[in-house]
């Protein structure tokens, strides 16, 4: 031990830290190249969950968007008026022996016409729900042209279940089906009882049939390569796939795939060698359904090898360089170091702006260099991320922005359509101008921050135009002293916030419920209250909505998020949101802002 002391004692300084690098630096390279493919494929595996768990959602979302559009169908053909006085005829016919009867029922030739044209308007090529059978209150299945009412009636029987009284349409599972003209098809079915508006007595019931290939469209435009994608319902059953032999059959007989049964979304993997898959899962509850991608692990990871290559070709080139620095670095070590070691105690005591005064030629001449560079673009990068955070509320504000608007247009210029083909041209009409004035307020010349009336007037609208689409969930009320109407407010505060509480509030509660917007000044500030009686939240859902960073909550947290953020950019942290929830009673959200004239 003494002798290796001194055999150390006896090399120069130089060659200490020259060897002293040398042997940290094999050591790194070496543990690197061991653990190099372990980390390049989880990472690859990382980034490849990531992208499809992504591509599930959007798969969710438009598959939710096209399930509320053909019950938002459903529910308007339900309450046509041609088709109420159609169905009401045919009951009186048939029910009321002294009521006053049509000339004849629904055999009559312009009364099925009557029939045909309603139906017409809300199947292909205008929408795209294959077609429609009507089952009347005297157990007569009309036939229209479209689908085969024979078989319907062999399929669904000539009677009411007890669910004929509610007001939701209900979904039927994956089930075949023969049309008139192309045979049979895998289709979906939604069904709707038809209240005689008037008398409130069931006058018949309405199936719509949407084919399982518009489903299996959703995904398929854009699935992953090499990857499958299925629709599983509750009982375990295929009921969309891009593989048709697939369909009704046991998902986990049929794919060897293990859905896990908590009915919560997951990712993992699964099989071993060339079988080994990932697989990922996300929930549709609406319905019950489960979304599977299954994606091969070969072709996930077939870029590992060239990331092994490059990760090998850098790290020789980093230990290349790393003998050529540690050679020159140890060539001189003496005063100069001290000097640049004071420079960084000062430094590390608060005086960002001190350099080093050392100059020279030398290897520590450089190193004085780069360091003096190096604390230059430190201090101009703390003071951009100092902006950065300003402006961070700003982005997500102008991201909430860039979804709002064209959802929120293409919804209602649906909705619109839809009042058009049906004869509602008043509804129409009255739609059209609620969104105009909602783009009006909301374009404000380019100005981000309007009056609270304004801000009033655009919520108002909004809420009028969803009262049209889901008048059997919603109503509202808005009361709002008129003593702050001139006050400021940030544009498009409160729209996210009752669109959360309308999709991922009242309609999650499947009843009707109310929607309160109330504003008022509390002493030196103003207070708007946003009230739901929809499904709540529980208490760690609530507090990750106004959290200020971390992956917002599910159920509309992003954009309330958003809102939050960005009143306490503009108006500090004394302002921005408050949540009161209870879950499955109500929600609660208090808008704090400063009295501040537009």
């Amino acid at each position: 031990m003494k002798g290796f002391a001194k055999f150390i004692g006896g090399i120069s300084i130089k060659n200490k830290i020259f060897i002293s690098n040398i042997l940290i630096i094999v050591v790194f390279i070496s543990t690197q190249s061991i653990f190099a493919n372990t980390i390049s494929q989880k990472a690859i595996i990382d980034k490849a969950t990531n992208n499809s768990s992504r591509e599930l959602v959007l798969i969710k979302n438009n598959l939710q968007t096209l399930l509320s559009s053909i019950e938002d169908y459903s529910k308007i053909l339900a309450s046509d008026y041609r088709l109420q006085n159609a169905l009401y005829y045919d009951y009186l016919l048939n029910n009321e022996p002294n009521a006053i009867k049509p000339v004849e029922g629904l055999n009559n030739l312009s009364m099925n016409k009557t029939l045909s044209e309603t139906i017409s308007n809300i199947v292909e090529p205008n929408t795209k729900i294959k077609a429609v059978s009507i089952l009347t209150s005297n157990q007569h299945w009309v036939d229209v042209g479209f689908a085969d009412n024979a078989y319907a009636a062999r399929l669904f029987g000539y009677g009411y279940g007890a669910d004929d009284r509610t007001y939701l349409p209900i979904w039927t599972g994956l089930i075949k089906f023969r049309f008139l003209y192309e045979g049979e098809d895998n289709v979906f079915a939604v069904s709707k009882t038809v209240i005689h508006k008037d008398t409130g007595k069931t006058i018949g019931r309405i199936f719509l049939y949407v084919k399982e290939t518009t489903i299996a469209s959703i995904y398929e435009e854009g699935k992953n390569k090499g990857g499958e994608f299925y629709i599983v319902d509750a009982d375990g059953r295929i009921i969309s796939a891009q593989n048709k032999a697939m369909l009704y059959r046991d998902f986990k007989e049929a794919a060897s795939i293990s859905i896990p049964d908590d009915g919560k979304d997951a990712s993992f993997t699964q099989g071993s060698g060339s079988q080994e898959m990932l697989i990922l899962t996300h929930r549709f509850e609406p319905l019950k359904w489960t979304i599977v991608s299954a994606i091969p692990m070969k072709e996930i990871t077939s870029e590992r090898k060239e990331i092994n290559q490059l990760i090998i070709g850098i790290g020789a080139a980093c230990l290349l360089l790393a003998l050529m620095v540690s050679f020159q670095l140890s060539r001189s070590i003496t005063s100069p170091i001290f000097r640049l070691a004071k420079t960084m105690r000062e430094i590390r005591t608060g005086k960002m702006q001190v350099r080093s005064s050392y100059q020279s030629t030398d290897e520590i001449g450089y190193l004085s260099e780069g360091f003096n560079n190096l604390m230059d673009r430190i201090e101009a990068l703390m003071a951009e991320n100092v902006e950065k955070q300003r402006t961070k509320a700003e982005i997500e504000f102008k991201l909430l922005q860039s979804q709002v608007k064209p959802h929120f247009l293409y919804n209602t210029v649906e909705t619109i359509i839809s009042l058009i083909k049906l004869g509602l041209g008043k509804q129409a009409i009255t739609a059209a101008q609620y969104m105009a004035n909602f783009y009006k307020i909301s374009l404000s010349k380019g100005n981000d921050i309007i009056s609270i009336g304004e801000e009033m007037r655009l919520t108002e609208s909004y809420l009028e135009i969803q009262q049209l689409r889901y008048v059997e969930y919603m109503a509202y009320t808005m009361d709002i002293d008129d003593d702050i109407l001139t006050y400021s407010i940030p544009k498009l505060t409160l729209q996210p916030i009752v669109e959360n509480a309308i999709y991922h509030g009242l309609k999650l509660k499947q009843e009707k419920g109310i929607v309160r917007v109330t504003g008022r000044r509390s002493g030196n500030h103003i207070e708007i209250e946003i009230y739901d009686n929809g499904a709540g939240m529980h208490k760690d859902q609530a507090k990750a909505i106004t959290a200020e960073s971390g992956v917002p909550a599910e159920g509309g947290g992003f954009g309330i998020r958003s809102v939050s953020n960005r009143i306490r950019m503009l108006y500090g942290d004394r302002y921005g949101l408050q949540v009161e929830s209870e879950f499955g009673v109500y929600t609660k959200i208090i808008i704090v802002l400063p009295l501040r004239p537009q």
